[in-house]
């Protein structure tokens, strides 16, 4: 088994974004390929006898084809079909792809240099203007224009075929980052599109569609033509396995390569097998909890929210629920996040000090009351619940345990009546804490937070973002986060991880934040 670690890079995200990327949902259409069984066949038969097939096991369907597709599995087929100007490459490094350089001129003002030579899969050329048109494309899509909201459409040019003059409303250092979530593709290929690319994707990457059943797989074969080289991978297969256990299996029998997602449970096992290998990768994920600070609650009061996040054991948490497989929280989100710095740390994510959360109680001169968990009725949380439920009684308050499920437990979160501890996974597609804290406490807002303290946070949020230099930006992150810790409406107890199993003959590495990059892939 492997631990990777990786550096960071950068974005911004509204929480619609956030939503759609933490809940795998969408279902899409499909079509086969006449003649096709969905076989991308005999694995084997690259050159000097190497394995050329790969099959990849995925727990939920990809959706819709199209760039816009808001599957959380769209990613692993967006990244061999699609590609973003730059992306964060595998040690989260910005990487360029389709602008193979860039230039700031002032704070809002970058020139890019487009690679030339670039075709997509239908033999159309991609120039500058493919990338403005694209650009403005994403404005009309209401889960999606996030990532272009912050571009000058006003100034934003392309001024030859292979020069694009881009022109920010305000300064942004999450700017790449965002940028790197768009997907281009050619004018002339959207505009051919019967159904805007749903059924029938077209784009410059390595791969092209070969076939596919909605909800069962997708087929994508190597392109020739394609400008970085034919990769040495000539046809991959994405193959939908909801059932946990059932990839696994298919991962021991060779009917599959990768698992993608591989359960907790199985990894020592499928490490020991021969020939497989693991890797835990630590996510920017974040198991925790928000506190109701609304009138109706007991966490109205810091104390009371301070005492409880001091009572939790986040190591007991780690051991019971995840077998020791996450990392235990450090501070309110994952310490992946491209901005974690140790100076986040908060003194109240060290051992569980029941003895501090007593005291804290007794200066709120609270003793006890009825609190409501809400929980989205997964295995993991209704764990957590109930060792929340076991800490909470040690303080002197009784605790009721409702589960909803994942259609309801957003609606749940959003009426404070009905809760006072909500349990929740949470991220930010950017990469970025300070995004996920800006998303699930000022635009969602579950906790109720309001004041001085809020308003505070805002701006520290804002110069963050729009500070003049790196070491500026930090400062105002830190100092942010340290706020949030001070208030205390929300905790994570751990960071998750993402696991992976595979063929050891395969040279498998983790793409950007959770995905794979298949043209750099190959078997030994």
């Amino acid at each position: 088994m492997k631990r990777r670690n990786k550096k960071k890079a950068s974005g911004i995200v509204t929480a619609f974004v956030l939503a759609a990327f933490i809940v795998a949902s969408v279902a899409g259409c499909g079509k086969e390929t006449p003649g096709d069984s969905g076989n991308p066949g005999d694995k084997g038969g690259g050159t000097g006898g190497k394995q050329d097939v790969l099959t990849v096991a995925i727990n939920g369907d990809v959706g819709d084809l199209s760039p816009f597709s808001t599957s959380a599995t769209a990613p692993y087929l967006w990244n061999q079909i699609y590609e973003p100007l730059f992306d964060q490459g595998y040690d989260m490094e910005m990487t360029p792809l389709l602008a193979e350089s860039w230039e700031q001129v002032d704070q809002t003002h970058y020139t890019m240099k487009i690679r030339e030579g670039v075709t997509d899969s239908e033999g159309n050329t991609f120039t500058a203007h493919d990338a403005v048109f694209v650009f403005e494309t994403y404005t009309t899509d209401a889960e999606n224009s996030t990532y272009v909201a912050n571009i000058d459409f006003d100034k934003t040019v392309a001024s030859d075929d292979y020069t694009l003059e881009l022109y920010l409303l305000q300064p942004n250092n999450y700017t790449f980052t965002n940028l790197s979530g768009v997907r281009m593709f050619t004018k002339a290929a959207w505009e051919a599109s019967k159904d805007q690319m749903v059924t029938e994707p077209v784009g410059t990457g390595a791969y092209k569609l070969k076939g596919f059943v909605s909800g069962s797989y997708v087929e994508i074969e190597a392109r020739d033509d394609y400008w970085g080289g034919t990769p040495e991978i000539k046809n991959v297969k994405f193959s939908v396995i909801a059932e946990p256990s059932q990839a696994t299996t298919a991962l021991e029998t060779g009917e599959v390569d990768i698992v993608m997602g591989l359960q907790a449970s199985d990894q020592e096992y499928v490490d020991s097998k021969e020939g497989l290998k693991t890797l835990v990768n630590p996510a920017i994920r974040s198991m925790g909890m928000y506190l109701n600070m609304s009138e109706n609650s007991v966490f109205r009061d810091k104390n009371v929210r301070q005492a409880l996040c001091y009572a939790v054991d986040n190591a007991g948490i780690n051991k019971v629920v995840y077998g020791g497989l996450a990392f235990e929280g450090v501070c309110p989100f994952s310490s992946a996040m491209m901005d974690y710095e140790e100076g986040m740390d908060g003194d109240m994510y060290g051992a569980a000090d029941m003895g501090k959360a007593k005291e804290l109680l007794k200066e709120a001169g609270v003793s006890g009351g009825k609190i409501k968990i809400a929980t989205d009725g997964s295995s993991e949380e209704t764990a957590i619940a109930e060792i929340l439920q076991s800490t909470l009684m040690e303080l002197g308050f009784t605790a009721e345990i409702n589960n909803y499920d994942m259609a309801t437990i957003w609606d749940v979160a959003s009426d404070p009546t009905q809760w006072d501890i909500v349990l929740q996974i949470a991220a930010a597609p950017s990469g970025y804490g300070l995004d996920q804290l800006q998303a699930f406490l000022v635009a969602l807002n579950w906790s109720k937070w309001s004041g001085e303290d809020f308003d505070k946070f805002n701006e520290l949020y804002q110069e963050a973002i729009m500070a003049g230099t790196p070491e500026e930006s930090r400062k105002k992150a830190v100092e942010a986060v340290k706020l949030v810790e001070e208030t205390a409406q929300t905790y994570a107890f751990v960071q998750l991880s993402d696991i992976y199993g595979y063929k050891d003959n395969l040279n498998f590495r983790v793409w950007n934040q959770n995905s794979l990059l298949v043209k750099d892939l190959k078997f030994e």
